[in-house]
């Protein structure tokens, strides 16, 4: 994208001395895949130059400094999370297949305001307590040694396809339920999941995704009626037989939570493993200094969630006029935080792009927000992110990608950022 000044468009908002860009020359906006595919060096300048954007093509005011972002998150009572859900939003076809043959989507964690957000959230938080989280590592770290045994004989492997994918799928899956013999559906199901998240998706893509995830409803309904029947401890009986003022969570609310503990817990820490390892793949020495002093793990966790971001934005409706970095933006306006251009904010990180496993505040990263809506999973996330990257780096080094410029291809979607393929070649450490 050819550089140029960020000037007023003629329809700017001015309010005294305060504007909001609409457009510049060129014009920068999201909503153009060669921009949101890499958007750094978007972030980098609208950080500087325009901080509070209107993207021309979406209208969304696109916040891109640390502090702006941070607190724009923790304004619940002018910025609302309930920017729509599936439907609100979707096309009155896919609402229709939701009400005859499943459960239609409703508010629930990400998309809810207090007080509703505070009843599930209450909730939910009962089941991902630390000590039923750190129960979980045992079998977590099953689940690494079985993989890595299963790709160590090979001569290169897919990343995301031998580890970074099955992994926390196993794992989610585990826990809601899912059959061994199913675990196949249940990556698909997990992948629509993820899709349904883009905001560019035309209707009749809203209808065929809305088919797998009925899909996945009425299989999840049966694995709830089981857990009910039969109690166990895992996190779907746990949730399904949770008492709430006397009742317990009705199959809608039930299906609406499963939907964002799959996304928030399997597809986000699929991209950080493998964004993780293309960075380790780049910096040896980094591999050296964890398999050497395996606490470092977490630092070098922080850092890759900072530094990439797996996902890169998430949404905000203006319930009223509201300020933020002294430009007013207008109620009713969707707002944009960019948790990967707050992440790289010089103000707050010094050599922002740079993984470095000293830094002081690296856990200070905006990746799993902030504040009432910080995600419910990031303990598990980060467990397991930390025990994968510690038994990668005890057990395999020389990593390499194995097929130069064919070895990485990169998703297509607006809010994510991450590969969806990632050849390498590795040696496997002696015993």
């Amino acid at each position: 994208m050819r550089r140029g000044p960020l000037d007023p468009s003629p329809g700017a908002r001015v309010q005294g001395e305060i504007m909001s860009i609409e457009a510049s020359n060129p014009p920068i906006s999201f909503a153009d895949r060669e921009v949101y595919a890499c958007p750094f060096a978007a972030y980098d300048r609208l950080r500087e130059e325009q901080p509070v954007y209107r993207d021309p093509k979406s209208g969304h005011y696109i916040l891109t400094r640390y502090d702006d972002v941070r607190k724009a998150m923790l304004n619940v009572a002018a910025l609302s999370n309930n920017t729509g859900v599936m439907g609100d939003r979707w096309a009155l076809e896919a609402n229709r297949l939701f009400e005859t043959e499943g459960w239609l989507p409703m508010n629930t964690l990400v998309s809810n305001d207090p007080p509703g957000h505070r009843t599930y959230r209450t909730l939910v938080d009962k089941v991902f307590t630390t000590q039923k989280v750190a129960s979980l590592e045992p079998r977590i770290q099953e689940l690494i040694d079985e993989l890595i045994d299963g790709f160590a004989g090979q001569p290169e492997i897919d990343f995301l396809d031998a580890f970074a994918v099955p992994l926390p799928m196993y794992v989610i899956a585990e826990q809601l339920g899912v059959a061994r013999e199913d675990r196949e559906r249940f990556k698909r199901w997990s992948d629509v999941a993820m899709q349904s998240l883009d905001p560019l998706l035309t209707p009749e893509q809203q209808v065929d995704l809305a088919r797998e995830l009925i899909e996945m409803q009425q299989y999840m309904a049966r694995q709830i009626e089981r857990v009910r029947a039969t109690p166990d401890d895992k996190l779907l009986s746990r949730l399904a037989n949770l008492d709430t003022d006397g009742r317990r969570l009705d199959m809608r609310e039930l299906q609406s939570l499963i939907l964002q503990i799959l996304v928030a817990g399997n597809e986000t820490t699929t991209t950080t493993l493998a964004l993780g390892m293309k960075t380790l793949i780049e910096r040896p020495e980094l591999v050296d200094e964890i398999h050497l002093n395996p606490d470092r793990a977490r630092a070098f966790v922080e850092e890759t969630l900072r530094v990439t971001a797996p996902l890169q934005t998430l949404f905000r409706r203006a319930l009223i006029d509201v300020e933020i970095g002294g430009v007013t933006i207008p109620a009713g306006s969707m707002v944009e935080v960019r948790f990967g251009a707050a992440n790289r904010d010089p103000r707050q990180f010094g050599c922002p792009a740079d993984v470095n496993l000293d830094r002081p505040n690296s856990a200070s990263h905006l990746s799993f927000g902030a504040g009432i809506h910080l995600c419910v999973g990031n303990q598990l996330a980060r467990g397991e992110l930390r025990l994968a990257f510690q038994t990668l780096t005890r057990r395999l080094t020389d990593l390499r990608m194995s097929r130069g410029a064919d070895s990485l291809h990169w998703i297509d979607n607006y809010a994510a950022y991450g590969p969806d393929r990632m050849w390498m070649a590795f040696t496997v450490r002696p015993h």
